[in-house]
């Protein structure tokens, strides 16, 4: 596609100590407003933020534009001053009948900073668009910005991976089995559930033995198989319950040990608690694996989320099904869920937090209807249960009803920053009391 750039301010336009042309002020209060002006120096004009002296401050400038449908760029170039957060003190908005805006930020040189995000207008009539620009919680800091422009761009396609996670617990030969069927199905990758072909701690001898075999399958089949394995890790001694993924050659992408072991699993097995979240990097995108009790935390999911996480893995014994709804749609990420327990259910989830069997059964769903999943199948391989499904990564849509990334669920994005305090130092504090009052 041709770029021809459909708004592009350099701020060349007004008097230095005031606002651009064709930009208003809108304040919530009319003390300690932060401060809009154009200023110049030997590089160009610039658009000067600063603050007005007070932290909860909040205020904006906007413009309006025409936006034909159709799928655009928003970008924006800047320098900031070391106390400056651009998630936290800048909202660069752009609205029309969705709330989109810039979110995603990348360090240049010469201290410089671009955002950038790709948005979509729809419809089929050219629509008003409004553009703000927020500076907010900060009582200082200066923010130059040396450019806002939005410039049309192809569409983005859909980027399928195709998953497959089971039920039931299986020997070898089961596993074998749904491995090839996994591969004819063409799965990118395989899950297995918690402590696979393992009744519990007391088989822990055998994670090199069930891992072997995984790497085997995985090479032979050229598919990627995650799979959780109680295990003795040879460099400590200890024992984990260990999260592993590996790669189409039957190389060991990675390994997580669970954070969050379910109390028996500590008292009476001996299992250790991991302190490692490493994103797992596939051909296909980034992958987080969590493993059964973590659910019920809010943490890991989060903080592989932030990481930058797409899907998360989740093998299970057994689970609380509803708690998963909330987990995908407050990151913004997929799971893929294998359970030991059959009654439970296998289940793969799209970033609304909806289960791709019943997409619509929770009518406070009230997301776009764009198509984030397709070619669902299911089989049963000896007696295992095995559910298949393809997933678009690039398709990352909020509950809400009015869509948008101004709109996205807030736990682990970067782009809902908008908290004055966040409570996890008080969390902290009152689990360190072990007194009651």
């Amino acid at each position: 596609m041709s770029q021809t750039t459909t708004f592009r301010a350099d701020f060349s336009g007004g008097n230095t100590g005031s606002l651009p042309d064709g930009w208003k002020l809108t304040a919530f209060r009319q003390d300690h407003v932060p401060h809009f002006v154009l200023k110049e120096d030997a590089k160009s004009r610039y658009l000067s933020l600063t603050g007005g002296g007070d932290h909860s401050a909040v205020a904006y400038i906007s413009t309006t534009t025409h936006l034909a449908p159709g799928t655009y760029e928003y970008k924006v170039r800047f320098s900031i001053s070391d106390d400056v957060n651009p998630q936290r003190n800048l909202l660069f908005q752009c609205r029309t009948s969705t709330q989109d805006g810039i979110f995603s930020f990348y360090k240049l040189g010469d201290n410089m900073v671009e955002g950038r995000e790709t948005i979509v207008v729809s419809g089929n009539q050219t629509a008003n668009a409004e553009l703000r620009i927020y500076y907010r919680f900060n009582p200082g800091g200066e923010v130059k910005i040396r450019e806002l422009s939005i410039t049309p761009v192809d569409p983005v396609q859909p980027r399928w991976a195709r998953f497959a996670c089971t039920q039931g617990q299986m020997n070898y030969a089961q596993m074998t089995a749904i491995a090839a069927q996994a591969a004819k199905d063409n799965a990118d990758l395989l899950l297995y559930p918690e402590m696979v072909s393992q009744s519990g701690g007391e088989d822990a001898s055998r994670g090199d033995e069930v891992m072997n075999l995984i790497a085997s399958l995985a090479a032979q089949h050229k598919i990627y198989i995650g799979a959780s394995v109680y295990v003795v890790d040879q460099t400590d001694g200890k024992k984990y319950n260990r999260g592993v993924l590996y790669d189409r050659n039957g190389q060991l992408v990675g390994v997580y040990d669970k954070i969050h072991p379910y109390s028996p699993e500590s008292t009476d097995s001996g299992i250790t608690s991991g302190m490692k979240t490493d994103i797992f990097q596939t051909d296909f995108g980034k992958v987080g694996i969590i493993i059964c009790y973590d659910s019920w935390f809010t943490d890991v999911t989060q903080l592989f989320a932030l990481k930058g996480a797409e899907v998360i893995l989740f093998p299970v014994a057994g689970y609380y099904r509803s708690l998963i709804h909330a987990r995908a749609a407050d990151n913004q990420v997929r799971f893929v869920i294998s359970v030991l327990d059959q009654t439970m259910g296998y289940g793969l989830f799209d970033t609304a937090g909806r289960d791709i069997q019943n997409p619509d059964k929770d009518l406070s769903v009230r997301t776009s209807s764009r198509q984030t999943f397709k070619d669902i199948r299911t089989f049963e391989v000896d007696g295992i249960g095995l559910l298949c499904g393809s997933l678009d990564l690039n398709c990352n849509i909020s509950p809400h009803y009015n869509g948008g990334t101004m709109l996205e669920a807030p736990g682990g994005k970067r782009n809902r920053d908008d908290q004055l305090i966040y409570l996890d130092d008080m969390i902290k504090t009152e689990k360190e009391r072990w007194w009651k009052e």
